[in-house]
């Protein structure tokens, strides 16, 4: 009604009330203060609440990302050093494992060394037992050779005596020749 035609003329100009001005300023701005005080408030609350959580999810995300950062560092670090202490660990086994080794073969050389040097004492004994027994049998039965050829006993510790320092001289000839 603001623009109301005049219904008496149907052809006639168009007629503005000025009351019809002022209700519709007062009604745009009655509604103005309205919406503004019950609907744009809330609205940019809730706007701003909802910017403030995004902001917040997105620091939380960069506080996770650079968490996530530092405990991938952190694991790395420690795979790293796990790597260093078992390069160490197999080292140091190479290491005892090369003395024991190294242990067992010299203790194997010095038992070998002992039971060679036992057998060679084993057969120089032998060998100065045999050469005993054979030079006792060979007085003795020169002595009875002797005394069959004289025909007579001849006292047998004497004669046992010279035969002995005979083949004591013979050895010593024969040891200064080889």
């Amino acid at each position: 009604m603001l623009f109301s035609p005049s219904f008496a003329d149907e052809g006639g100009p168009l007629v503005v009330h000025p009351y019809w001005i002022v209700v519709s300023i007062v009604q745009f701005l009655l509604l103005f203060y309205l919406l503004r005080r019950f609907l744009w408030g809330p609205v940019l609350r809730t706007l701003h609440d909802r910017a403030e959580r995004i902001r917040e999810g997105l620091a939380m995300a960069e506080a996770a990302k650079a968490e996530r950062e530092r405990l991938k560092a952190e694991v790395d670090a420690m795979l790293a050093k796990a790597r260093r202490e078992a390069q160490e660990i197999a080292d140091r086994t190479t290491k005892a494992t090369e003395a024991a080794a190294a242990d067992i073969r010299a203790q194997a050389k010095a038992e070998a060394d002992r039971i060679r040097e036992r057998g060679r004492a084993d057969a120089e004994q032998m060998h100065a037992q045999l050469l005993a027994q054979l030079r006792s049998e060979l007085a003795s039965m020169v002595v009875l050779a002797a005394s069959r050829v004289l025909g007579r006993e001849v006292s047998a510790d004497r004669h046992r005596e010279l035969i002995e320092r005979s083949i004591d001289e013979a050895g010593a000839q024969l040891s200064e020749k080889a």
